[in-house]
Order: structure tokens, then sequence, then C-alpha cells
């Protein structure tokens, strides 16, 4: 497949599946194409750096390692799940998706 058929095909999916809509969003996001490790195939992403560079970061607390692996103690069962679309995957309030907008040659999109 054609590198610059990629966006095509990955917005088209994406909005069939519901994950991007069309938006009318003053955010915007340029998108760039990754390779992955599989020979010819690329992945979309949108790219937030002006975004994150005005985000304020959470403060939370995150536990050290042997805090973590105490609790992993007496433990039998463990998961590993590999995602795909993660982002995607992961809640977001409604008024913030106007912020995940992306543009591309074709449409304004968010999520």
């Amino acid at each position: 497949m054609a590198t610059s058929a990629v966006p095509i095909t990955e917005l088209d999916e994406l909005v069939r599946w519901g994950i991007l809509v069309p938006s009318q969003s003053q955010w915007a996001s340029p998108i760039h194409l990754v390779p992955k490790d599989k020979g010819n195939c690329y992945r979309m992403v949108g790219c937030y750096e002006r975004l994150n560079a005005i985000t304020l970061p959470d403060r939370y607390p995150i536990p050290d390692i042997q805090t973590f692996a105490d609790h992993l103690h007496g433990a039998t069962i463990f998961s590993k799940i590999d995602l795909a679309r993660a982002f995607a995957q992961i809640r977001m309030s409604p008024e913030d998706q106007q912020k995940t907008a992306i543009t591309t040659p074709f449409s304004l999109y968010e999520r």
C-alpha cells in the first residue's frame, strides 16, 4: 500500500467504527505516519506537542517498585492485555474531545 493511501484507509476505518467523527473544533493537531514493525504497515498518530505544552499534568503519587512488588506477593493469576487502538479506548470527558482534533488533507476529525 502506498504511504499516501494509509491515512485515507485508516481514517475511513476510524470513522466507520465511530472512533473519529467530523469536527468543527478550534483545536487542530497534525498527523504523522509512524512505521510499524511489520513491513509496509504504518500507524497514524496525532502530534499533540502544542496541546501537551499547555496541559497541566496530573499530580498524584506513583508507588515505588518495592511497594508495587509487595502488592504482587502471593498473587497467582496475572494478565497481559495488548489493546488495539489503545488511545481510543481511554475514557475522555466530552468537553475535552474537541482537543483531540486532528487535521488531515481531507477534513478535521476528533475523537
